[in-house]
């Protein structure tokens, strides 16, 4: 019986991943259901075993102000955070920019009609705001919430409290909320790249690649110099499902900067689904090679591995991918799937069951259990996975029923 393992191609699938955390993470269903799937259909005396492709995202520019109505000398040039959504977490952090998105009292604070009769209202607009900083670069995002909102009904036409706001929105994996704090924003600042660019990530981040085109569009014409812009412009166009056009970014991305390992992944990812995989692996190892502990760098690589049936190669990429973060479900699994094809099915099935133990609510996984249960001939222990599988996802319960039924009767015939 020959055991293989591919990935179909899934481009529209992208806002999803197959861990519970990574789907706390990014609140996308991320879904990362998986990337890249394996289809189940199983012809007769053959077994095919699914393997999740995981490509991830990467580090992206979320642009929040961080002072409100200050003199020059105390202003911060730091306007922008990266937010990276590499799974498993979120990590913020700030970055320099030079975005027109500065904050200014005469250009963010709408005070006409007000300023003569209640002076006081910009004060305390700027004083909620600062507030909600504050607690913004402290993490305390619903406490800046809190004050944020105050801000906003004191200085509704401030670009800066909108954008704040939508980024201890975004903080809090409320991307509705932080879509439209954002979009409030750009109306009030349409010049900023960065605000358009938190947008397009906004949009990325609640799985709405389509609509996150348009503002990534405007923030690379923006700023066209800017390889971040190009690579998510690329993220969103290949969500969408438009290749070529995800290709051409990342590659002026790379133009533009050559070490963007990011983009070398998002392009080699392209090119697995092109069946390019020589290119994929090149340029995967290349992203490894500008950022050696890139976990989902080294599962993509013995992803590609195990499509030229190399598995010996496959699992030792998989190897250092646990390595590096040992609750990593994707590449358990993928490591149990390439054990279980060069016919080492002890080592296969534990991959497998450590992969569900990481995340019991992936179906994929359980259904790979129940094959390689068959695979051994343990049909009770291939029933009792179906059982879990009816309970997660009642369609591939439905496959590996007819699976074991199939597997029953080509038995008897035997």
């Amino acid at each position: 019986m020959e055991l293989t393992s591919h990935s179909n191609p899934t481009p529209s699938a992208q806002q999803k991943v197959i861990s519970s955390k990574y789907r706390e993470a990014t609140r996308k269903g991320e879904a990362y259901d998986a990337k890249h799937s394996v289809g189940h259909v199983i012809k007769e005396g053959e077994m095919k075993f699914g393997s999740h492709f995981c490509f991830a995202y990467l580090a992206i520019a979320i642009a929040a102000a961080t002072v409100f109505a200050q003199t020059p000398a105390e202003q911060d040039s730091r306007t922008s955070r990266t937010t990276s959504l590499q799974v498993p977490n979120l990590l913020a952090s700030k970055t320099n920019s030079t975005d027109a998105d500065s904050v200014n009292p005469t250009v963010n604070v709408d005070t006409s009609g007000i300023e003569e009769r209640k002076p006081s209202v910009v004060e305390s607009a700027q004083n909620y705001f600062r507030a909600g900083a504050a607690s913004v670069s402290n993490g305390h995002y619903k406490d800046a919430i809190a004050s944020l909102e105050v801000a906003r009904q004191l200085a509704p036409n401030s670009s800066a409290v909108h954008t704040e706001l939508g980024y201890a929105y975004f903080c809090l994996a409320q991307y509705e909320k932080a879509i439209k704090a954002y979009a409030r924003a750009v109306s009030l600042s349409p010049a900023s790249s960065a605000t358009r660019r938190s947008l397009g990530i906004a949009y990325l981040s609640s799985g709405k690649s389509e609509l996150a085109i348009v503002p990534l569009q405007e923030a690379t014409r923006l700023e066209p110099e800017n390889a971040t812009n190009h690579y998510l412009l690329a993220v969103a166009y290949d969500g969408a499902s438009q290749l070529d056009d995800a290709a051409t970014h990342f590659l002026r991305s790379l133009a533009l900067d050559c070490n963007f390992y990011r983009s070398y992944f998002g392009l080699a990812r392209i090119y697995a689904d092109q069946s390019r995989t020589e290119d994929a692996i090149g340029l995967l190892k290349k992203a490894i090679q500008l950022k050696p502990d890139f976990g989902a760098a080294y599962v993509a690589l013995g992803n590609a591995f195990s499509s030229t049936k190399n598995y010996n190669d496959a699992i030792h990429h998989y190897y250092v991918a646990l390595k590096l973060d040992p609750q990593n479900p994707i590449a358990q699994n993928n490591l149990g799937v390439a054990y279980l094809n060069i016919g080492k099915n002890k080592e296969g099935l534990e991959a497998l069951k450590s992969a569900a133990t990481l995340d019991p609510q992936v179906g994929q996984i359980h259904l790979n259990l129940a094959r390689a249960y068959l695979q051994l001939q343990n049909k009770d222990a291939a029933l009792a996975e179906y059982g879990l599988l009816k309970k997660i996802d009642l369609e591939l319960a439905t496959t590996i029923y007819g699976e074991i039924f199939q597997s029953r009767i080509l038995k008897a015939r035997n």
